[in-house]
């Protein structure tokens, strides 16, 4: 199994120990039959904090969130919500008693109701101050009377976060709350819900397959991978200093080439870099070059070869070739154009410099980071 190489800050695969959190997992784990979902997860979220939990189709990020509100039971471990446990061996608390406020994926607005009304679906005073003060505070202030249909997706959206606010949870679970979102309005709804919980100070949790709606969301990431959890950190720790080669790959674009430890540093067909940590010279491992670290500039006699260039507005996509036939990616602003066939130099800059041990491929590691700085050109 590939293992990562990389220094501080260190990202344990584990549950941080914090004194104000507001959820809990310990050891949870849930199977369907005999295929196993959810497996030995620990995770802990925060008061106040937004927390994500991102893996591709099928990794466990929603049967943990519907663990976490009830609507399935776990096999193992033990769920705690506000230091009360809700869910272990012995205690199952049903998801109206749990305190957690719920945005689905759909919204499952009732359409037979008036936005008021679907926010006030919860409280036990309906015809109090508190709806007036949602609908305003989400931005939907004089539009009480409208039914669900005549909102657009964004409102409907901030409907369904206003209603699950409105009982004043200490936590609220979104399941996937931007997929039915066009692009543009996908960014500025979640600019819009991030600001709601923090302005309320409420703590959430919201699942996503999306690596670039975690990273601009969340406080913390949480990555899932076949039910187990490879790795929590900061986004910028998710990003810049991934545990395992899953991580590495899956939460932004990679490239792995191989390389050699020698008593000089690790050397690859980019370069010779640095490592600040003992790792054994002659050790084969992959070093890890994402596309926006790796520059390139126009040279007749260059030794890599622009193989294809993919136009995104603002910037270019660019695939090259390197003298052993291996494939590298480059992003570039818009101005930079390469034709297909030009040859070119590369430079690559890297704020840490990371390697992974070379094995099967994307399985779990267990990691002994360690990072070095530096720029090469070839």
């Amino acid at each position: 199994m590939s293992t990562a190489v990389q220094s501080v800050p260190m990202c344990y695969a584990s549950a941080r120990m914090l004194s104000d959190a507001v959820v809990q997992l310990h050891s949870v784990s849930k199977a369907f039959g005999s295929t196993p979902v959810v497996n030995d997860l620990s995770l802990e979220i925060a008061a106040g904090e937004i927390f994500s939990i991102l893996g591709p189709s099928g990794c466990g990020k929603t049967t943990t969130l519907r663990l976490i509100a009830g609507f399935e039971r776990p096999d193992g471990g033990a769920i705690i919500v506000s230091g009360r446990t809700v869910a272990d061996d012995n205690v199952f608390l049903p998801p109206e008693k749990r305190g957690v406020g719920m945005v689905f994926q759909d919204y499952a607005l009732f359409p037979h109701l008036t936005v008021a009304d679907n926010v006030a679906f919860g409280l036990k005073e309906r015809n109090g101050p508190r709806v007036v003060e949602l609908l305003t505070m989400v931005g939907l202030g004089g539009l009480e009377r409208r039914y669900p249909h005549q909102l657009s997706g964004g409102q409907q959206q901030r409907v369904a976060l206003a209603r699950a606010l409105a009982p004043q949870p200490p936590i609220v679970l979104l399941d996937e709350p931007f997929s039915n979102l066009d692009a543009d309005l996908r960014a500025q709804v979640r600019r819009e819900v991030r600001d709601i919980l923090k302005r309320t100070g409420t703590a959430a949790i919201f699942v996503t397959h999306d690596q670039e709606e975690a990273l601009a969301i969340a406080d913390h990431v949480a990555v899932l991978h076949q039910g187990k959890l490879e790795q929590t950190g900061t986004p910028d720790e998710i990003y810049h200093w991934p545990k395992t080669r899953f991580v590495a790959d899956f939460v932004g674009q990679a490239d792995f080439l191989p390389a050699k430890v020698t008593s000089e540093g690790v050397v690859s067909e980019l370069g010779l870099w640095a490592l600040p940590v003992p790792v054994d010279v002659g050790q084969d491992v992959e070093l890890m070059v994402r596309p926006h670290d790796t520059g390139l500039a126009a040279d007749r006699q260059g030794p890599a070869v622009v193989t294809a260039r993919e136009f995104h507005g603002e910037e270019n996509h660019y695939t090259v070739r390197l003298p052993s036939g291996r494939e590298v990616h480059s992003t570039m602003p818009s101005h930079a154009v390469y034709q297909v066939g030009d040859r070119v130099r590369i430079s690559v800059c890297v704020p840490e410099v990371v390697v992974f041990h070379q094995g099967s491929g994307l399985g779990r590691s267990k990691a002994q980071p360690a990072t070095a700085r530096g720029s090469r050109q070839q």
